[in-house]
């Protein structure tokens, strides 16, 4: 095993308005950084277009203290694009991601160190317990359960972007293109070996959490079409379903008239909501395929993931 003397560490951190966070984040992941034993190190802050204090915070840290750097988006892209902006400029052997939050605890770093030491090539953290209300516990085990059984790879439930990864495992996801990124879907798809670390997500620090309801979908959206087919398999079912049923009911209205020629109905009815439901399972169709055909025009496009104002590092930095 080699020592970690002889290695860089680089933590990457993404933001969005999180000054009453900062304070405390700082303090936090120096006092964690400085005694896991690496030669050099660097905290990556990635500033997602934030539009409080947090810039200026963040600055001011990276000004006075060597061992901080920052990254400044051009505006809010979201943040799997920032923590993939992060990894990008990240130079450490080994890459650590962590929110902002504090709802992942620095604390909790040195456990996935020592995976990695033990021979991992990515750490990732598994949440045990999450301080959040009841809907949202709800919701995060029903998606991660979703995707676990739909998914075309292996994606480790109950887990976020909070890891520890090789150099390896970090140019390996840097070679994947695209845009639409789903990070944590990513970290399994290169494969390599993968441990799970256990720990006890925190309540948020301080201020509001920025992942709403639509953030949440929007997520689960990247995932579900990033890694699973089950939209265009249901699509095939249902094809096949609404063929059959048609076909059955063809064969049950042809034998009802020659069986019952008198009594046959005039069925206006029957032909309305047979066209209705026609009408909604193709426009159903059509959403899933304009889904697939917008995700393809992003990656043709060849836009990049994000935009960066700038980055800023210390004139003695620690790396």
């Amino acid at each position: 095993m080699v020592s970690r003397k002889s290695k860089t560490l680089s933590v990457v951190v993404p933001v969005f308005n999180e000054e009453a966070n900062l304070p405390e984040l700082r303090k936090r992941l120096k006092a964690v950084v400085e005694d896991l034993g690496f030669g050099k190190a660097e905290v990556l802050f990635v500033s997602d277009g934030s539009t409080d204090d947090s810039e200026d915070i963040i600055a001011e840290y990276v000004r006075g203290d060597g061992l901080f750097g920052a990254i400044f988006l051009t505006r809010n892209f979201g943040h799997q694009a920032a923590v993939s902006v992060g990894i990008a400029t990240a130079i450490g052997d080994v890459v650590c991601v962590i929110d902002g939050d504090l709802q992942d605890p620095p604390e909790a770093i040195p456990q996935l160190l020592e995976a990695i030491d033990r021979g991992a090539d990515v750490a990732y953290a598994i949440r045990t317990r999450r301080k959040e209300s009841f809907f949202k516990r709800f919701a995060y085990a029903a998606f991660y359960r979703l995707l676990s059984r739909v998914s075309n790879i292996e994606i480790p439930l109950d887990t976020g972007d909070f890891c520890c990864m090789r150099r390896c495992v970090v140019d390996a996801m840097l070679r994947l293109p695209e845009r639409n990124r789903f990070v944590r879907g990513l970290r399994a798809w290169v494969g390599f070996r993968q441990v799970g670390v256990s720990y006890e997500r925190a309540a948020r620090f301080a201020g509001l959490p920025k992942y709403n309801l639509w953030s949440l979908s929007k997520l689960a959206y990247d995932g579900l079409f990033s890694f699973t087919e089950l939209p265009v398999k249901i699509m095939q079912f249902l094809g096949f379903a609404v063929s059959g049923a048609a076909m059955l009911v063809a064969v049950i209205y042809a034998a009802w008239r020659c069986l019952s020629p008198g009594v046959f109905p005039s069925g206006f009815a029957t032909l309305a909501i047979s066209l209705w439901f026609i009408g909604g399972v193709q426009l159903l169709f059509l959403g899933v395929l304009g889904e697939y055909v917008v995700r393809t025009f992003d990656e043709v496009r060849r836009r990049p993931v994000a935009l960066i104002r700038e980055i800023m590092r210390h004139d003695n930095h620690a790396v």
